[in-house]
């Protein structure tokens, strides 16, 4: 207490050292920078000169005492303007006159304002994701951008100074500091001021009052402190006063766990009793959502738009609508896609799509940019005689489909079909492709049994299938109450039922005693009835640790091992009940990747620091590996053969489970940062690559056998791949399923591919036009397939 008053007596007296700055706030019709006579005077607007917050009286004019580092005079731009020139001025003299001109602005007025959420770009090389943040700010009517920091250094500043601003995105771009971001100079944020001006500050739109705060530490040491800012953020809230909802932006998340106590070395603010509804931030370049139950404050994570997620989420930007009770509405926009089309069903060439005389019509249409309006499906014959027309609807966030009926006598033939998408800005995509029906598939094509849309993104939850039941994950990055668990009949595809899960399932489903065993992003874990979804009991791991459960869990004789760092946990499938916790490690950050049992060792990924290997009935630690790559742990370890076949960054190596020992490996001119495990055969190691498709090694001696490329990526995942890269991105996530004879897996160009094991060679490919993440599933002769937008697919396996 004592320090916190000495504190502030210190900052009160330094009002008095520092001399006035006075000033106006006005209309600037003319908008020469001068209040001139006739031009209307603004009151009520708070000007901060980075300590004191005061108002513009009715005059519009202001005069403030300055504090020992005052370095900016600012305002907050009120709802309905922005500033003709900034909402800055660099503090020269007491003898100056500081006047902020504002012109009328009609996208930041009215009872709902939108905005574009970015971070984490760390680029210094122009990209599509600029014009994706562009243009869609503009079709959608957003009123501003901001960006929550890692611009990325000097080079990365001075490029997004240059090439995103209001000028280039022609929107207001406001930036908040980040970690990288204080770079050397005379303290860490000079450079940063000199391109964006003060680190910390406010502005209104629409209902809502927003403020950007700075990193509390980074690279170099800041000259401001976070008692500093909690001081200026105490003035500027009682200025703005209590009737406005609060959203904040960071480029971290200095609160977890339902607190909202922003903490300084001598002092500190309750911002859940201070009206803050959103705390939306980066950081982590992860993708999530979360509601604290208590408050209803949101806090609001998004990745990189222009590359893959440190735990490989899809490159995305969100679109942010505010009302008067804060967040409205959150939409992430997946980045890169421009007027992308794909014609899934009827699939090209020799497939038999027809049921009961009716043709299945299902086109994937996705714009990062533009809203699809509606999409129509025509057929004709090869002679040119139209058939049929049929408006699609939309299933999920990308799958229109429809049907055609009385097409029984339509098999044999030859057709053409043609799919065009209008967008609501009235711009047109066109494809078409030919397709002829046949009762007879080729030798080891895939048939077509069903498909269906859940409604909701599927990661990296493989279809798990129990008996004639399917079940699948899904995920929601915008928190818009669209995630859990879906049952489907494997015969038919028919939804049995749904169960909403707290948050995000990206990871791999278990299944024992009849029981569905589930872990969100939050740490809350579900069993599940797997016949008809009920809950049967349900417990908070008590994660705070960001940005959530990512881990893949695993359930063995009885016993479901589950959770990350300090909160890996061993429960008891029954009931609940807790049987050990890890108290060996706790850093490194989430990680898709899997765990994995042999014998009694459990393996346990932690990102960015290393793979663990803990006795399963007592979670002791009984080794780790952290070197050679090996504590990059996107990918998840296969045990075979009495070895452990895992990779780091761009080495395979095998290891001793006994003791984690190196018994052999490689280091390739390939990158292993994705999701997926080795898939080791009687004679092969084959493994899904970042950028290079799919590369099959000799089991015994290590040595390339071969490589079958893929597309260029639809979306980017794998972590800092973008399409900055001068050769395509040709990123398979998913495990691969199969042996030495046939090998089936996704891949982000949104194919699902049929290859020979032995040689590469692909049997067939079928263009699912989404990304796939999740590995397939082959069951009883058929293969289960789960696309990034919520498609589930059951393909016939003919052949061997």
């Amino acid at each position: 207490m004592i320090q916190k008053l000495l504190l502030l007596f210190l900052l009160a007296f330094s009002v008095n050292v520092y001399g006035q700055y006075n000033g106006n706030v006005f209309v600037d019709a003319n908008q020469n920078g001068k209040p001139d006579a006739g031009e209307e005077r603004l009151s009520n607007i708070n000007v901060s000169d980075g300590l004191n917050v005061v108002q513009t009286n009715s005059e519009g004019s202001f005069s403030l005492p300055g504090f020992a580092k005052t370095r900016f005079i600012f305002i907050t731009a009120p709802a309905g303007y922005t500033p003709v020139k900034s909402h800055y001025l660099k503090a020269i003299g007491q003898d100056s006159i500081y006047n902020f001109g504002l012109k009328r602005d009609s996208t930041t007025s009215g009872k709902q304002v939108r905005m574009l959420h970015i971070s984490d770009t760390e680029t210094d090389v122009y990209g599509d994701w600029i014009a994706n943040t562009r243009n869609f700010a503009r079709e959608h009517h957003a009123s501003f951008v901001v960006h929550t920091g890692d611009i990325c250094y000097e080079k990365g500043m001075n490029f997004h100074a240059a090439q995103v601003n209001a000028q280039r995105i022609q929107k207001p771009v406001h930036y908040a500091m980040g970690n990288h971001d204080l770079v050397k100079g005379p303290y860490g944020e000079s450079m940063f001021e000199s391109l964006f001006g003060p680190p910390y500050y406010s502005f209104d739109a629409g209902p809502a009052h927003f403020i950007i705060t700075p990193m509390a530490y980074g690279d170099f040491k800041p000259d401001y402190t976070l008692d500093q800012l909690i001081v200026w953020l105490r003035n500027d809230l009682k200025a703005t006063g209590k009737r406005k909802p609060i959203i904040m932006f960071n480029h971290n998340l200095p609160f977890q766990n339902g607190s909202f106590m922003l903490k300084g070395i001598n002092d500190s603010i309750a911002l859940d009793q201070n009206g803050l509804k959103a705390w939306i931030y980066g950081h982590w370049h992860s993708n999530f959502v979360q509601k604290d139950q208590k408050t209803g404050i949101y806090t609001v994570c998004t990745g990189p738009l222009n590359k893959g997620g440190i735990d490989n989420s899809a490159g995305q930007f969100l679109s942010i609508d505010f009302d008067e009770n804060g967040i409205k509405k959150i939409e992430p926009r997946y980045a890169n896609l421009k007027e992308h089309l794909a014609i899934v069903e009827p699939f090209a060439g020799n497939m038999d799509l027809v049921n009961n005389g009716i043709l299945k019509i299902s086109a994937k249409v996705y714009d990062s940019e533009w809203t699809v309006r509606s999409v129509l499906a025509t057929i004709f014959t090869r002679s040119g005689i139209r058939l049929a027309s049929q408006q699609l609807t939309l299933k999920g966030d990308w799958d229109w489909r429809g049907s055609i009926a009385g097409v029984a006598n339509w098999k044999g033939k030859e057709f053409t079909i043609y799919v065009e998408a209008e967008y609501a800005n009235g711009a047109h995509t066109i494809k078409h492709q030919d397709f002829f029906l046949n009762n007879h598939p080729t030798e080891k094509a895939l048939k077509l049994n069903w498909s269906t849309n859940i409604g909701a993104g599927v990661w990296k939850a493989a279809p798990l299938v129990i008996g004639q039941q399917l079940f699948v994950g899904t995920i929601d990055d915008g928190g818009n109450g669209r995630c859990g668990v879906t049952s489907l009949d494997t015969r038919t595809g028919k939804v049995l039922w749904k169960y909403q899960t707290k948050n995000s399932v990206k990871n791999r489903l278990c299944f024992e005693n009849g029981m569905l065993l589930v872990t969100d992003m939050e740490g809350m874990v579900y069993a599940l009835n797997a016949k008809d979804g009920k809950l049967i009991w349900t417990k908070s791991l008590g994660m705070t640790y960001l940005p959530g459960n990512l881990i893949g869990s695993i359930a063995h004789q009885g016993i479901y091992y589950t959770g990350f760092g300090k909160y890996l946990q061993a429960i008891r499938i029954s009931n609940g009940e807790l049987l050990w916790k890890n108290t060996a490690w706790t850093s490194g950050m989430g990680t898709p990747a899997q765990m994995a049992i042999e014998g009694n060792t459990l393996l346990v990924g932690s990102n960015w620091n290393a793979l663990f290997a803990h006795d399963i009935k007592t979670g002791k630690l009984l080794w780790k590996r952290d070197d050679e790559g090996l504590r990059f742990r996107s990918s998840s370890p296969a045990f075979k053969d009495g070895l452990i076949y895992i990779t780091g960054y761009n080495g395979l190596f095998v290891l001793d489970p006994k003791d984690g020992k190196t018994v052999k490996k490689i280091i390739s001119p390939f990158d292993f940062k994705v999701m997926a495990q080795p898939l080791v055969t009687d004679h092969l190691v084959i493994l899904p690559t970042a950028a290079n498709g799919v590369i099959a090694y000799d089991k015994n001696t290590l040595q390339q056998v071969w490589h079958q490329p893929t597309g260029e990526a639809l979306i980017y995942s794998s972590p800092y791949y973008s399409p900055d890269r001068l050769t395509p991105i040709q990123t398979v996530e998913p495990s691969l399923v199969g042996n030495d004879k046939r090998v089936f897996y996704g891949a982000s160009d949104g194919y699902f591919y049929s290859v020979d094991g032995t040689t590469g060679h692909i049997f067939s490919k079928i263009n699912l036009g989404t990304p796939i993440y999740a590995e397939s599933t082959i069951s009883e002769g058929k293969a289960f397939v789960a696309g990034f937008d919520g498609s589930i697919y059951c393909f016939a396996v003919s052949g061997k």
